[in-house]
């Protein structure tokens, strides 16, 4: 069997951490740099996936077995070829630094059938290996150079003036509807539309994008929203795997299922708004053609949240140094049961972690994680996995920003313009998937009964229908939306405690104003409750509605105020930001009063915070 191994070093003027960023972004080095071709699985479980597409005649099909690798440190991946004329392939790289930035090291073991024709693949195979090595280095070169290391790929699409010619129409039917810094990150997606790969149009997320331009995220979720609205692009509903971040698509968000199965993580998982469930876009396919071709299915960009990846032997142990800062940590792995938390901290002191991996003799056949400690000082520890069963575990460790980069589902839901442009987007009637924490908030007009006697209905309506316009442009402008309105009552939904108190006070003052500008009903007043918990989402006349024990309670807690107060629970109020908020309000001279009250439905008392909204002329 012919074999061939090749070591290939350089150094980069750049940082480790720079440097891993390029080149354990293995999706884009596959389709700039090694020109491979898109592939996809055509089978899969928890030891290997079978992959078909990535080789073209070399092999037309490979396993390729989980990866090994270290955050910002080395990976290493290896492919079997089950027929073809390569039987495998070994591919590893790290990352070491020096005074003046990185020294990059790549080492390839290249296997070929029997005979002449393993002989002459595998020589093939490794001049290509090295000409895509050396245009790396170039490419290293060129980035340094001109410092656009942060934008290192350059933009990869041939076709990007036709692109341009069709979406720059659409881009200003959008124009009026945005403000000057929306407009100007329209123009950046219009060009990212056009420029990037497919791979990278094809699967547009908008948080990442903000990120990488250094823009407001709200900013860019808002231009993508009216994008979408007006034809540019298209949305879509990922379900992502809560460990492997892998995602499964479909078209609409009452096509979304309430769980899913990852079979390379080996896991069942529910819809989680708040945590699992990501909008993303792609273009309009008369905008241009793309679709979420795969260069690389195992990069270590695939699994961000994942910091080490590493098999542990049957009856065998692994040890693992790392650097680990502040923060919540989690060893896992597949079929291994729920993961274990490592949390580090200041106030530890042990840097040793022993995580044991074993097989539970209770007649069961158990397996699952143990270990000795699980509180690590900040630094280097030597993390060490003991393998005592009779087959061999993949364990990871990830860090706590799973999905960092995801527009929730919480969030788009959360935005009234998402209700606004996309009301038929909804759950199915029967579906309901948990939302996660989510801040509500309640309003009731005092004194409209009256208001009717008073001034009859026409007029009195008029009233109401402005007091919701005002109601509502409050509430966008602290980040939340309207859900609905019941009678002359509004439902609203905030991400944060802190937007729900400060939208219930600007609502407050906001009637206030329209009684004095008005002058037919002085006597008109708004109490408002807010809190916060776990909601259910669900389909209700065409739009999101949350239900559950957090809405009661938030009705509930509206019920307490009188008129012109603000009624903050238990929950809003422990938030630090609000007392800080709260306290301001006790400075300006409002009346504050912390207070248990008995409520119907509830068992126990609720602490509430109740704060007398004072006038202005007071």
């Amino acid at each position: 069997m012919a074999q061939r191994k090749d070591s290939f070093s350089f150094d980069v003027d750049l940082p480790v951490e720079q440097v891993w960023s390029v080149v354990a972004d293995t999706q884009k080095m596959n389709e700039l740099v090694f020109g491979l071709r898109p592939s996809t699985i055509v089978a899969r479980d928890v030891e290997k996936a079978r992959i078909r597409g990535t080789f073209g005649m070399f092999a037309p099909e490979y396993d390729e077995y989980p990866w090994a690798f270290q955050v910002p440190h080395h990976y290493r991946s290896a492919r079997v070829f089950p027929r073809g004329v390569l039987r495998r392939f070994e591919f590893d790289c790290r990352l070491a630094s020096t005074d003046g930035g990185t020294r990059l090291t790549l080492e390839s073991t290249i296997e070929g059938a029997e005979g002449i024709v393993g002989r002459v693949a595998v020589g093939v195979f490794a001049r290509r290996l090295a000409a895509s090595v050396s245009r790396l280095e170039g490419l290293f070169r060129a980035a340094h150079a001109t410092n656009t290391a942060l934008g290192f790929w350059r933009p990869s699409n041939p076709d990007r003036e036709a692109v341009l010619a069709r979406a720059r129409p659409l881009a200003e039917s959008v124009r009026p509807a945005l403000t000057v810094d929306e407009g100007a990150v329209l123009d950046r997606l219009v060009d990212h539309i056009a420029s990037a790969t497919e791979a990278d149009a094809a699967r547009i997320r908008p948080y990442e994008l903000a990120d990488h331009w250094g823009v407001p995220r709200r900013t860019v979720l808002t231009v993508t929203l009216r994008a979408a609205h007006a034809g540019l692009l298209r949305l879509s509903w990922d379900l992502l795997c809560p460990s492997c971040e892998a995602p499964t698509s479909v078209e609409a968000l009452k096509d979304l299922p309430a769980g899913g199965h990852c079979p390379a993580c080996d896991v069942d998982f529910r819809a989680d708004f708040d945590k699992n469930v990501e909008p993303t876009f792609r273009p309009e396919p008369a905008v241009r053609a793309a679709e979420r071709v795969v260069f690389c299915h195992g990069s270590p960009s695939s699994t961000p949240s994942w910091i080490a990846q590493f098999v542990v032997p049957a009856r065998s142990t692994h040890e693992l140094s790392i650097a680990l800062g502040a923060g919540r940590y989690r060893v896992q792995g597949a079929g291994l049961g729920a993961p274990l938390f490592v949390d580090v901290d200041e106030q530890a002191t042990s840097h040793e972690l022993k995580a044991t991996i074993a097989r539970i003799s209770d007649g069961g056949g158990a397996v699952g994680l143990r270990a000795a400690g699980t509180r690590l000082a900040p630094g280097t520890s030597a993390i060490v996995v003991d393998n005592a069963g009779d087959e061999p575990r993949r364990v990871q460790i990830a860090w706590r920003a799973y999905a960092a980069g995801a527009a929730t589902a919480a969030d788009v839901t959360g935005v009234g313009l998402f209700h606004e442009l996309f009301g038929a987007d909804v759950l199915a009637p029967t579906q309901h998937v948990d939302v996660g924490q989510r801040t509500i908030l309640f309003t009731d007009l005092v004194g409209s009964t009256a208001m009717y006697e008073r001034i009859g209905d026409a007029a009195a309506y008029g009233m109401v229908r402005r007091h919701f316009e005002l109601l509502g442009a409050a509430v966008e402008r602290h980040n939340g939306h309207v859900v609905k309105t019941v009678g002359d009552a509004v439902m609203a939904a905030f991400d944060l405690p802190i937007d729900g108190a400060r939208a219930g006070l600007e609502c407050i003052e906001a009637l206030r104003g329209l009684k004095h500008s008005d002058g037919t009903s002085p006597d008109l007043k708004l109490r408002v409750g807010v809190h916060s918990g776990p909601c259910l989402a669900v389909d209700a006349n065409a739009h999101v509605d949350y239900f559950g024990r957090t809405v009661n309670i938030a009705a509930r807690v509206e019920g307490l105020g009188g008129p012109d107060e603000l009624v903050l629970s238990w929950s809003v109020r422990a938030a630090g930001d609000v007392a800080g908020f709260v306290d301001e309000l006790r400075h300006a001279g409002h009346d504050v009063v912390d207070e248990e009250q008995r409520v119907k439905g509830i068992a126990a008392p609720v602490a509430v915070t109740r704060v007398r909204v004072k006038s202005a002329n007071r």
